[in-house]
């Protein structure tokens, strides 16, 4: 194979050729592969520098795509909190951005999210410079700050100067969160301590001495709890005692000697006692007319035995059909 092979690619070209009648075969064939070495070896050296030259063509284009994001930035169009989605419309019609589509590598979106990661990473030294400034200016974020109140007295300071747009947004969130969740707990601290007031007035008028009345009323009896610490702790707001007393005399039965109690609660056992007398009629143990199961069965057996006037009748029809039976077994035979 291998004679083959010189006898084509090196006999061959050469056989009519005065310079190479008398070298030797051997010598010939190593010439010539050293000069194919030599040309491989300026093949890969060729591609290794376009590959070289391709990589810094890409690289350059990854920075100019960088370049693009930093002067969207500085023009505040860009932040920590920004969207591919609203950014493409600007990023697209740039060339920066239209050179690296289709190059192998990080694409213009991986290169945005890295961007808004360096924006992001600065955030806890942003938050430090933030809480310095308002500490300086005296100012606490509450429930109903606005984010333009907010920013006027941030970006009135040099110290925020650098600091980006969306992390002072996102710390701006982060104040006003914590701001409700205090407003509401104050909420929720202050109806348990009402509940506990409510509940020790309560308590007052139900341990009174003599006994409070669903009669009574409020005008006439609290000049007794004055001295009282749980008719004290309602201050001035004598509306919310006069409710919470209203309340508990609701609760309170009138008393048993009236005649308008005495008459309802016989009106009530009454209805009782007739629920009660409807309710045993309708259960299993009793019949239509209020007897016992002993009794109901006592009847069921008298009316189960039969009269003399069934009995002759029960004899008639067994002759029947005796003299019946016997006239087909005679047609039979």
């Amino acid at each position: 194979g291998r004679k083959q092979w010189y006898q084509r690619r090196v006999r061959e070209p050469f056989k009519n050729n005065i310079l190479f009648e008398n070298i030797d075969k051997e010598d010939m064939l190593g010439v010539f592969m050293e000069h194919i070495k030599a040309l491989e070896l300026d093949y890969e050296d060729d591609k290794q520098k376009k590959f070289a030259k391709e990589r810094r063509a890409q690289r350059i284009n990854r920075d100019n795509f960088i370049k693009l994001l930093n002067e969207l930035h500085e023009r505040k169009k860009l932040d920590s909190t920004s969207l591919w989605a609203d950014l493409y419309s600007i990023v697209s019609k740039d060339t920066r951005y239209g050179v690296m589509l289709g190059q192998p590598g990080s694409t213009p979106l991986d290169l945005f999210k890295f961007y808004l990661e360096d924006l992001k990473s600065t955030m806890h030294e942003d938050k430090k410079t933030i809480k310095e400034v308002l500490k300086q200016a005296n100012f606490e974020v509450e429930p109903d700050t606005s984010y333009e109140k907010f920013h006027s007295i941030i970006s009135a300071s040099d110290k925020t100067r650098g600091i980006d747009k969306g992390n002072i947004k996102l710390h701006f969130l982060s104040l006003l969160e914590k701001a409700e969740a205090r407003e509401k707990e104050a909420q929720r601290a202050e109806e348990r301590k009402l509940r506990r007031k409510e509940a020790a007035f309560k308590h007052m008028l139900k341990d009174a001495n003599p006994p409070i009345t669903a009669e009574d009323e409020w005008s006439k009896i609290k000049s007794r709890f004055e001295k009282d610490p749980a008719y004290v702790a309602f201050s001035d707001d004598d509306k919310s005692r006069s409710k919470l007393f209203k309340d508990f005399a609701a609760s309170l039965e009138p008393e048993s000697n009236s005649d308008d109690y005495s008459e309802k609660h016989k009106k009530k056992r009454h209805k009782k006692e007739k629920k009660h007398k409807h309710r045993a009629k309708r259960s299993p143990s009793y019949d239509m007319t209020g007897s016992s199961d002993e009794d109901r069965k006592k009847k069921q057996k008298k009316t189960e035995e039969p009269s003399d006037e069934e009995k002759e009748d029960n004899k008639r029809k067994e002759k029947k059909s005796k003299k019946k039976s016997k006239k087909k077994k005679k047609e039979k035979n």
